[in-house]
């Protein structure tokens, strides 16, 4: 049967400069004493897990001073573009910021100290944009916003209280106020309102953010920062006049601090491109594609829908799919979920999808038409209007008043399914094929939800990197 998904859309929760709160460090007790601890529950070395997402055990760090690159005058060139009058002046410092990145030492400490400089250029040039060269505390009009997500059942909101924009970064949303109080020490929920009157935490809970949201996304280029913090409100066209000015910020910090630019401003528009689409088709051969296939029973109406030609076809837009070191893994992980998705491109609608609901009211970015159905369709089951919408905006469709086209169209079919995987999949693969799984239907089958379906899917993909003729790597389950 056909897999119906429930996908934590980053454009449903990116609403108004933020996305959800971090993922907790599930290892506990179990990492070596020679291994890191991943912020997505992994243990393992190197650069994936002991680099910028590392949590726990020997994280490396390059060592760099931050406090000789973000000088006093570095920092005052920014204040004092700010208003006598504004309230930041005399909230924001230089000694702040360096006291709060006490409790943050993977902060622009990873790789290259070309890298820390380009980081410290990224952060700053963000903070300037949100705060207005450090003039603003709290978001203009913030008080009279609703940032409470109540299916948050874990960060419940105080009704007294408000989790609009704070801070470096502007801060929101109950789901971030709650985990980020909670790492930094102090009352996220009951007192957000610390964020904007302890100089202190309001720098901690803008690096917080950074560094479970941004940082891991720093090595795509600039624009996948912009993307991390406010792409649903800015990025593919939205906003194009916001997004200038955050790459003005950053070509300027960068130009300051000595940090190359050129080669890390890939992300912007459509992300850092990394293998060819010829690659993948050597890959993804007639013999490999039509082995998944021909499991689907003769009565399939997914065999005379899915075909190598339309993924290929679809490929074309998305250049950035497979890596240049580990292509053959993800495009094994990608037709794991696929096959165990659809059944062997079985199917192309969820099975009674049209019976479910997958209208996110709160999210009025994608308003959907009552008249349509945000179910499962296409290779990856894409669902809910929150996905519809941008995946539509994104590829050329419109998703939210024609969702259908993804089960009628095989090229569009594929390229949601492509779109949903290089934005919320692909960042993780890294990690090992268990962070793809919590990726795509983590909330219905991790940490115990559905143990047989995330068997199935880890049977898939080890048998496809044996066709493929790569290892499958660690951390297969979640």
């Amino acid at each position: 049967m056909a897999t119906s998904t429930m996908k934590t859309s980053f454009i449903a929760i990116i609403l108004a400069g933020m996305v959800a709160g971090m993922v907790k460090a599930q290892c506990g007790n179990t990492c070596s004493a020679t291994e890191c601890c991943s912020r997505f529950g992994f243990c393992g070395t190197g650069d994936d897990f002991c680099g910028v997402n590392c949590r726990g055990g020997p994280c490396v760090n390059n060592g760099v001073s931050i406090a000789d690159i973000v000088t006093q005058e570095f920092f005052d060139g920014i204040l004092n573009q700010a208003a006598s009058t504004c309230v930041g002046r005399s909230f924001y410092s230089r000694g702040v910021f360096l006291d709060a990145l006490n409790s943050f030492t993977q902060f622009a400490r990873i790789g290259s100290v070309e890298g820390s400089r380009r980081e410290i250029a990224a952060f700053f040039a963000h903070a300037t944009h949100e705060t207005g060269s450090f003039c603003h505390i709290e978001e203009d009009g913030g008080a009279s916003k609703d940032y409470c997500d109540e299916t948050k059942t874990d960060y419940p909101c105080n009704p007294s209280k408000g989790y609009y924009g704070r801070g470096p970064l502007q801060l929101t949303w109950n789901y971030n106020y709650g985990p980020a109080g909670s790492d930094i020490g102090f009352n996220g929920l009951d007192a957000p309102e610390t964020v904007a009157n302890d100089p202190l935490i309001s720098f901690k809970a803008a690096i917080w953010y950074w560094m479970n949201n941004v940082a891991g996304v720093m090595n795509q280029g600039f624009g996948a920062t912009i993307r991390a913090i406010n792409g649903d409100l800015e990025c593919n066209g939205v906003d194009l006049t916001k997004v200038q000015s955050r790459i003005n910020y950053y070509t300027q910090y960068c130009s300051q601090l000595g940090g190359l630019v050129a080669i890390f401003m890939a992300g912007i528009l459509t992300g850092s491109v990394s293998v060819k689409a010829q690659m993948v088709a050597d890959i993804v051969t007639n013999e490999f594609f039509d082995g998944i296939l021909n499991q689907a029973d003769a009565s399939c109406e997914g065999r005379n829908f899915y075909s190598r030609a339309a993924f290929l076809e679809a490929l074309n837009s998305f250049t950035q799919f497979g890596t240049a070191d580990d292509t053959r893994r993800e495009v094994a992980a990608f037709f794991a979920h696929v096959t165990h998705e659809t059944g062997h491109f079985c199917y192309i609608e969820e099975i009674n999808g049209a019976t479910r609901d997958y209208c996110d009211e709160t999210n009025t970015q994608y308003p959907c038409n009552p008249d349509k159905g945000y179910y499962g369709r296409g290779p990856i089951q894409l669902s809910w209007n929150f996905n519809y919408g941008p995946a539509g905006e994104s590829i050329g469709f419109d998703g939210l008043n024609s969702p259908e086209t993804v089960a009628s169209d095989p090229v569009i079919s594929f390229k949601t399914a492509l779109w949903y995987w290089v934005n919320f999949v692909q960042p993780v693969i890294s990690q090992g094929f268990g962070a793809t799984i919590r990726a795509i239907n983590g909330a219905i089958e991790c940490d115990g939800g559905n143990q047989a379906a995330v068997q199935a899917r880890i049977n898939y993909y080890t048998q496809y990197c044996s066709q493929l003729g790569v290892d499958p790597g660690p951390n297969l389950s979640c």
